[in-house]
């Protein structure tokens, strides 16, 4: 009896699975329907309604999207060119230069996981505002051009690479400059 109970059990859990997806996605096939119909259709579902493209066409003409589009490209190049070069020479420098205050530095940087961004919000447009970017793409960027998550991990994959390739590469006459590009 107990392998047909496992059996019972699967094919249970995976109807109960499938209905819980239907349901959670139910909001979605709403808004996809509503987006391709006009209003009157949006609570009275009829399978013969004509489909429209002008909900597009309104939604697209309320905003400047392209402006948005634009600013949200130019925002997110500067926040990941600029954590791309921080985080790697912050995290080089942990792994690689022994200085005083090290781990203590470290330690400040992994507190930093565990402050929500949300907290610092107020304090954030305060200091921006100061600095008269309040309303500017480097203002929004600037909390953001540091990150350290990423400077965990590329400290962690640093420590991963024997210090004995650094040595050579030096021996060889490269600088550290050199050393951490190759």
């Amino acid at each position: 009896a107990l392998p047909m109970t496992k059996g019972l059990n699967r094919i249970l859990m995976t109807t109960l699975a499938f209905v819980l997806a239907g349901i959670w996605g139910l909001p979605f096939l709403y808004s996809v329907w509503t987006a391709f119909h006009e209003e009157k259709y949006s609570a009275n579902f009829k399978w013969n309604a004509p489909i429209t493209f002008e909900n597009f066409v309104q939604a697209w003409n309320a905003a400047p999207f392209a402006l948005y589009f634009a600013n949200t490209f130019i925002l997110i190049t500067i926040v990941i060119v600029a954590n791309f070069i921080l985080c790697t020479l912050v995290a080089y420098a942990f792994v690689r230069y022994k200085f005083r205050w090290a781990g203590f530095a470290f330690a400040l940087v992994m507190v930093q996981l565990l402050i929500s961004p949300e907290i610092l919000i107020v304090e954030n447009y305060l200091t921006l505002s100061r600095m008269g970017l309040t309303d500017t793409i480097i203002g929004i960027a600037l909390p953001y051009l540091n990150s350290a998550f990423g400077i965990f991990l590329l400290r962690q994959t640093f420590m991963s690479v024997p210090k004995s390739l650094d040595e050579a590469a030096q021996l060889e006459g490269a600088g550290a400059w050199r050393v951490l590009w190759n």
